[in-house]
Parts: C-alpha cells; sequence; structure tokens
C-alpha cells in the first residue's frame, strides 16, 4: 500500500509569478492560471523523483501585497477571479487541493485581524510590498511548531526567508526551499534545502 503524505506549500507570489514569462496575448488574469499550473508541475516532479512510490496532497499558502490601505490590489482581484474556478488538480501522484488560502490570514488565528495595507506607495512613486516575507515566515513557524510531520515546501527566491527556514529545519520539520533563481549565497549553508523552479 502506497503511503499518502501531506505537503503545505508556502508561496511567495513575486517569485511564483515569474515561472512562467508574459503572455500579452492571453492577458494578465491567465497568468495566475499558468503560474499556479507551472508551479504545481515543478513541485510533482521534485516530489516524484525524491519518492515516486508515495501519495502526496498538497495544500498552497500565498503570501504578497494584497492590499493598499484595505483596498484589494489588482493582483489579488485577479486571484480571486482565478480561485472562482479552481478546481482539485492532479499530477502523477500529487494531488492538490482548491483551497488555497491567502498569507494575510495569519495561520495563528491572530486577534488581530488581516495584514492589511501590504502595499505602500513610495515618495518616489514606486510601489513596495512590506509584511509579506515575515508572514510567510510566521506561518511556516507557527506549522513547523505543530509537529505533525508534514513537509513544507517554501516557494521563494529571497533570502530573508532562510533564518525562519533554518529554524523550522531545527525544530525537526521536514522542509525544502524551492527557488527560480539559479544562484545561491555561497556563504550560507544550503546544502539539500534547496531545490530548482524552472522558467517555462
Amino acid at each position: 500500500m502506497n503511503r499518502i503524505n501531506r505537503v503545505r506549500m508556502f508561496v511567495d507570489w513575486d517569485t511564483a509569478r515569474r515561472v512562467v514569462q508574459p503572455d500579452v496575448r492571453r492577458g494578465r488574469g491567465a497568468r495566475v492560471e499558468r503560474a499556479i499550473s507551472a508551479i504545481q508541475d515543478h513541485l510533482s516532479r521534485i516530489l516524484m523523483q525524491r519518492e515516486p512510490r508515495t501519495i502526496f496532497r498538497v495544500t498552497l499558502r500565498v503570501y504578497h501585497g494584497w492590499h493598499q490601505g484595505r483596498t484589494a490590489t489588482e493582483d489579488r482581484r485577479e486571484f480571486d477571479e482565478f480561485l472562482r474556478s479552481f478546481r482539485v488538480r492532479a499530477v502523477e501522484r500529487v494531488s492538490f487541493e482548491p483551497d488555497i488560502k491567502y498569507g494575510d490570514e495569519l495561520l495563528c488565528n491572530s486577534r488581530r485581524g488581516r495584514l492589511l495595507d501590504t502595499l505602500r506607495r513610495r515618495e518616489d512613486g514606486n510601489y513596495e510590498q512590506k509584511m509579506v516575507d515575515t508572514s510567510l515566515v510566521s506561518d511556516v513557524l507557527h506549522h513547523a511548531r505543530s509537529k505533525d510531520g508534514d513537509l513544507i515546501v517554501v516557494v521563494g527566491d529571497d533570502d530573508d526567508l532562510l533564518p525562519g527556514v533554518f529554524t523550522a529545519e531545527a525544530w525537526g520539520a521536514p522542509i525544502l526551499v524551492a527557488r527560480l533563481r539559479n544562484h545561491d549565497n555561497s556563504h550560507l549553508m544550503t546544502e539539500g534545502l534547496i531545490v530548482r523552479l524552472v522558467q517555462t
């Protein structure tokens, strides 16, 4: 009988959506579906290479600057539209649950409520995200503390995520970091921790 493992994916949307090249003919909304499908395909390949006889059930949490003040950003509205038609998807022995959650509601069920104003306009007119990496890391650590044995996969290129990943690993959580970038900081010990995504 095949083993069934649960996987919890914590996805930095800035990294995930760069997995697919922009296609102006299909519009921005189609890019959400393409990016999610590509991430699922990559993770399925990685999991099947590691444990080809195991069945995996995967849930996703996605982190991004979803609100400017209290107003949903265009990225959030596009993702909401995608979720309305999203269904269970299976790739080989890996199935992806349709209940994708946003990272603006922390796993700890904080009495402080949702994280808003995560996209802010700077003085130079450009926008920057706030609290995205730290909310992802907070959720990873909260989940790791439960010690339920789920494999944690963090999708993100930013080295700011690594201290939290190292902590979760030190607590005994099985964890991987899926990166699009093809180079790592040579001063950090990341052997056996990093797996690669490939742009399509």
